[in-house]
């Protein structure tokens, strides 16, 4: 049997899942070939092949298989796997969506005979299927560009936020990996010149011990590596006293979700945080000394203009411009089908149709405001692509004072730094744009 295995998207890190799928079934029955069209878009005969797999981690990935697949000839046998696994069998019925890879689901539909001693949580992903780690993202620091890997202590997550897609499929549970799989994983990487790691984990606090554990470890056999990791608002927090760990074990930054200062908006996301928390988190990081990479997500049905003045006087109070991207100030909430926020009451209003070429629903702002202001934030960002990020976001930031007729920059003498941050940033969550899906057609980074 000869399968095809397919990525279109996945944040700029090489698909693991791919490896462990060819790992399942490596035997002399099957054949694997695995694409990934985000590093290289070749043209494939699909004729040769008895199955497709395609991997749907994310909202962008998904529309851009549904792109790559129409009008084309499939094999009889199609499947998909990933968090909009489910999103990619609404629209095509044909294809069979296989929630776990570790269940039997995978294996009756292939009809073939399983690697008996394989394990998710303990395989060491065998990479060569890959292109060359450094066809993916990189560690930008200063004038260094540094090949970048990834690996995750954990699958799935303990909390429900309202606009991820991790707890549809998850339902607020997680698993962790073997702290010798992981090392092994990342032994791999740095073997073929990886620098630096990523931590992949939705919430690299969802088991703090168990990430401090890993990471310890990691550091006494790979000194030189440094990481990066994404940790809730509130974990940040509540998990303070392991939160500080992290400054002596290389964690370059970390990436934390804050979304909008809007209280109203953050209850009904269910984030357990608050505007007031940002502060504290900012605080907590900036007293050990780790840089913080907040991500927004300022507009859905209830932005209020000042949400965007209030979010602006955050950045500058705590000189936080080197660490956001500025197309942050753009996103918008995306509700694909089966997201949690369709059961909360007050979305109600605002729902529009599902509209299946987008793969979302659509929605309506209650103040229309918002809605010119965020058009006319992206219409800049799209427009000035050639802009360095501070000069965008000094512009981004007028156009939200005509907006707000307020005074958000106050220091014309800001030293502008240089800091650690992927070359590949993205939004999991957000509505996808024409400037990020050209950036992936083209392989052109954003910043």
């Amino acid at each position: 049997m000869k399968i095809l295995l397919t990525s279109f998207y996945d944040l700029g890190k090489q698909p693991k899942i791919i490896a462990e799928i060819a790992d399942k079934y490596n035997n002399t029955e099957v054949h694997f070939d695995f694409v990934d069209f985000s590093v290289d878009n070749q043209n494939i005969d699909l004729d040769t092949y008895d199955v497709l797999g395609i991997y749907a981690p994310m909202h962008t990935a998904t529309i851009l298989s549904i792109e790559y697949i129409k009008d084309k000839k499939l094999p009889d046998k199609v499947f998909t796997f990933g968090l909009y696994g489910s999103v990619l069998e609404d629209f095509n019925p044909l294809i069979k969506y296989i929630k776990d890879i570790e269940s039997e689901e995978l294996t009756s539909f292939l009809k073939l005979n399983e690697n008996q001693k394989f394990s998710l949580k303990d395989n060491i992903p065998n990479r060569q299927i890959f292109p060359d780690i450094s066809n993916y993202a990189h560690l930008v620091d200063g004038s260094n560009n540094l090949v970048a890997g990834s690996v995750e202590t954990t699958y799935g997550c303990k909390h429900s936020c309202t606009h991820c897609p991790v707890p549809i499929s998850f339902n607020g549970s997680f698993k962790t990996y073997s702290l010798e799989k992981i090392v092994n994983d990342v032994q791999n990487q740095v073997n073929q010149g990886a620098k630096h790691i990523s931590f992949n984990d939705p919430d690299f606090f969802n088991g703090p011990i168990h990430a401090l554990k890993i990471l310890e470890a990691l550091n006494h056999k790979f000194p030189e590596i440094t990481y990066d990791s994404t940790i809730k608002v509130e974990h940040i927090i509540k998990f303070k006293k392991y939160f500080k760990e992290l400054a002596s074990l290389n964690m370059a930054f970390v990436i934390s979700a804050f979304e909008t200062t809007n209280d109203k908006v953050l209850t009904i996301l269910e984030k357990n945080h608050t505007s007031n928390d940002l502060n504290n988190s900012i605080e907590t990081s900036k007293e050990f000394g780790i840089d913080i990479r907040p991500t927004w997500m300022p507009f859905s049905p209830w932005t209020e203009l000042e949400d965007l003045s209030n979010i602006v006087e955050l950045i500058e109070g705590y000189q936080l411009r080197e660490t956001v991207d500025p197309i942050q100030l753009t996103i918008k909430l995306l509700i694909p089908k089966h997201s949690l926020i369709i059961k909360r009451p007050e979305i109600k209003k605002y729902l529009g149709d599902y509209e299946k070429e987008s793969l979302s629903f659509q929605w309506q702002y209650e103040n229309i405001h918002a809605e010119k202001l965020q058009f006319t934030l992206f219409d800049f960002i799209l427009n000035n692509s050639e802009l360095d990020e501070h000069k965008q976001y000094l512009g981004m930031v007028s156009i939200i004072e005509e907006f707000t007729r307020t005074k958000l920059i106050t220091n014309t003498n800001y030293d502008f730094k240089k800091v650690p941050k992927l070359s590949e940033t993205w939004f999991c969550c957000a509505e996808p744009s024409k400037i990020q899906l050209d950036r992936i057609k083209t392989n052109k980074a954003l910043i």
